[in-house]
């Protein structure tokens, strides 16, 4: 079996330490390490090879080693060590974020739009170099030459639109001037640097296979929720073993992140980072037992393994009371740890998410010129605006409060299996299989819930100036767009954005139509409210359609309600998806919005029901008494209490089965064997 498919808990130790003061890393010890990663209790560490400083903590041949090393081998030392204590090593490798590199092969620094060749600290070399990847190579066959199971290599993204030497003469005409995302030579330019990232990552990859076949390698991909700057896209997820990477914007983007892994992952389970600090910028400051304990179970919920990061002291010291606390961490996971095991599981759902890498754009930059744009200074740490990621990840959040298992879907070849409803967030650039296949879901049965300009768009930027999918939605838009506020029914939900003009077909059923504010929203002479836009004139437009596409039943909404979480906008959303999405839960008692119910299914038809009860405030409070019925076909023929192991008698009554939780303090995972148990018709 490969490491990846037994290790669900896993270290990092941030080790991106200078060697500017003599003191620096003197006090590393190979032996305290493993003595703490050992009381940890963790079954795999990543060990830095090279850091972003580009200081190698071995002798390297191609590069800088850290200076303070005196020539020792800390990296091979401790590689070493933890094969001897059975814990699985892995390598960290850095590319792009690469001092040493930037400053050895000054001609291969990616070159902004403003003429900057790096930003404070961070010094990049461009993916389009060859000199760069030729280097990044050498110091790679170097790691592959010790006895690791796997390497994982950091910061495959852009981190600013690159403008240097390489990447004009690889893309062969003058760069686009303005970002126009309704423009196909912008989006041309967009998918150039999408191409030319994954096509680094993937020599990366293939090196690696070519010197150490067997090992297992990934890139950093927590870029897939940062939207179109750092241009990655589904390349990055082909060219990893499975899907990695850290965040840093809470329960709601984690819940999301995780299945956005699933969906991507080629060898289960993904591995879902969770740094001890609350930002990386803040060394010393550590989330709470509670914080660290509800992220790792919430990440195993979805049939994710668990990595914690820690940060190394200057001197190359840690902090024994950290690996302690992980050790407790560790022993009360381990339960959960073991279902996911044994059984296994994959997350199961009647309801699909879909999420587009290529359609994460955000018409709100239109008309910048790129000389003057910069994205804020990018990288994969900050919470940046994406009006279609935001809609995506609201959408989500009224699914978990309704206590909707779902799953996230994305393109790829493969038909969309067990979902019976399916909603696609303003997803504008749409290939034509993957338009082909959403009509297909409609026509057999499906329900897909639709929003703003959906399938108007082929990946390139072109379009035939109306919805790909027109008879599908029973809608047509020959491309005229509101001003960026509209209100939605006679609620008058509001929304902000720029939304289709459209026009229903015979036989489609209009729910509500838009109004809009009497004057243009940003002039400054003519409103009816000096702070805000509020609804003014009816329009005859359709806010949201229902029409009826072959066996199923399509609804399309015109504005992206799901961008304001606010009271409004959750009541119509849950109203919406509780009358056309698929029954789960048939009845609920004490079950509080902030619990998340997933389900995974094993190979052997075992099913995991876990519920995780993380709230925004601490300490949690335990809900007591909750109660809850599930549709479920067949009697189960035993229902298991993962956290202690306990048989609880099924309580099935021929549709629904009935689960009773006296104190839900965290989460509860169920596993529920069928096998022999009476169908339900």
């Amino acid at each position: 079996m490969k490491w990846e498919k037994s290790c669900y808990s896993r270290l990092l130790i941030d080790s991106h330490i200078t060697d500017q003061k003599p003191s620096y890393m003197r006090n590393f010890s190979v032996e305290e390490y493993l003595r703490l990663v050992r009381l940890s209790g963790v079954e795999s560490a990543m060990v830095y090879a090279c850091d972003h400083n580009g200081n190698c903590y071995y002798p390297t041949a191609a590069g800088h080693p850290h200076a303070n090393l005196d020539g020792r081998d800390l990296f091979g030392e401790t590689v070493a060590g933890l094969r001897k204590a059975g814990i699985v090593p892995l390598a960290y490798y850095t590319v792009v974020y690469h001092n040493d590199c930037a400053r050895r092969l000054p001609h291969t620094r990616i070159r902004d739009n403003t003429g900057s060749d790096h930003d404070g600290r961070y010094h990049y070399t461009c993916p389009n170099q060859p000199d760069a990847l030729a280097f990044y190579e050498r110091q790679i066959a170097e790691i592959l030459n010790y006895d690791i199971d796997g390497i994982f290599i950091d910061m495959t993204f852009w981190p600013s639109i690159c403008c240097c030497s390489a990447c004009r003469r690889k893309y062969g005409k003058p760069f686009p001037e303005i970002i126009d995302w309704d423009s196909p030579e912008w989006v041309s330019f967009q998918r150039f640097r999408e191409r030319s990232l994954g096509e680094f990552a993937e020599a990366l990859t293939g090196f690696v296979r070519r010197t150490r076949p067997g090992i297992s390698v990934t890139h950093q991909f927590s870029p897939v929720l940062h939207g179109w700057y750092l241009g990655q896209s589904d390349t990055i997820a082909a060219a990893s073993d499975y899907a990695s990477g850290d965040f840093y914007g809470g329960k709601l983007q984690q819940r999301f992140a995780l299945k956005v892994f699933d969906a991507y992952t080629h060898t289960p389970p993904f591995e879902y980072m969770t740094s001890r600090c609350v930002a990386l910028n803040d060394h010393t400051s550590a989330k709470s037992d509670e914080e660290l304990f509800l992220s790792a179970l919430t990440t195993l919920a979805n049939g994710g393994a668990y990595l914690f990061i820690d940060a190394i002291n200057p001197d190359g010291t840690l902090e024994e009371n950290f690996y302690r606390r992980l050790r407790d961490l560790n022993r009360r996971l381990e339960p959960f740890r073991n279902a996911l095991r044994n059984p296994g599981g994959r997350l199961t759902a009647d309801v699909g998410l879909y999420f587009s890498m290529t359609g994460c754009v955000d018409r709100n930059w239109n008309g910048w010129k790129l000389n003057e744009f910069n994205g804020g200074r990018a990288n994969n740490m900050s919470i940046r605006r994406n009006a279609v990621l935001d809609e995506t990840l609201g959408t989500s959040g009224i699914l978990n409060r309704l206590h909707i298992p779902w799953r996230v879907v994305v393109n790829s070849p493969e038909p969309y299996g067990d979902l019976k409803a399916l909603i696609v967030c303003n997803a504008a650039y749409l290939a034509p299989e993957e338009v082909e296949r959403l009509r297909e879901f409609v026509r057999n049965g499906g329900t897909l819930i639709a929003t703003g300009a959906t399938s108007f768009y082929t990946p390139d930027g072109r379009s035939t100036g109306n919805f790909a999918l027109a008879d599908v939605f029973g809608v047509d838009w020959p491309g005229k767009r509101s001003d960026s506020v509209t209100y939605t029914g006679e609620a008058l939900v509001f929304a902000e954005g720029c939304v289709p003009l459209a026009h229903p077909r015979a036989g489609t059923e209009v729910r509500c139509t838009l109004s809009v504010p009497d004057f243009p929203v940003n002039d400054p002479d003519h409103y009816a409210s000096i702070h805000s836009n509020p609804p003014g004139k009816r329009t005859e437009y359709p806010a949201l359609t229902v029409h009826r596409f072959g066996k199923g039943v399509c609804l399309w909404q015109a504005s992206p309600i799901a961008l304001e979480d606010h009271c409004s906008q959750r009541e119509f959303l849950k109203a919406l998806f509780r009358e056309f999405l698929p029954p789960f839960l048939l009845e609920e008692k004490n079950l509080a919005e902030s619990a998340e119910i997933t389900r995974l299914t094993a190979e052997n038809g075992d099913e995991l029901l876990c519920v995780v009860n993380r709230q925004e405030e601490s300490p949690v409070i335990p809900l007591r008494d909750v109660e809850f019925s599930i549709l479920h076909p067949e009697r189960p023929d035993r229902v298991i209490r993962v956290s202690d192991g306990a048989d609880l008698p099924p309580e099935w009554d021929g549709r629904a089965l009935r689960f009773r939780i006296p104190e839900l303090r965290y989460g509860e995972i169920f596993q529920i064997q069928s096998g022999k148990g009476e169908k339900f018709k």
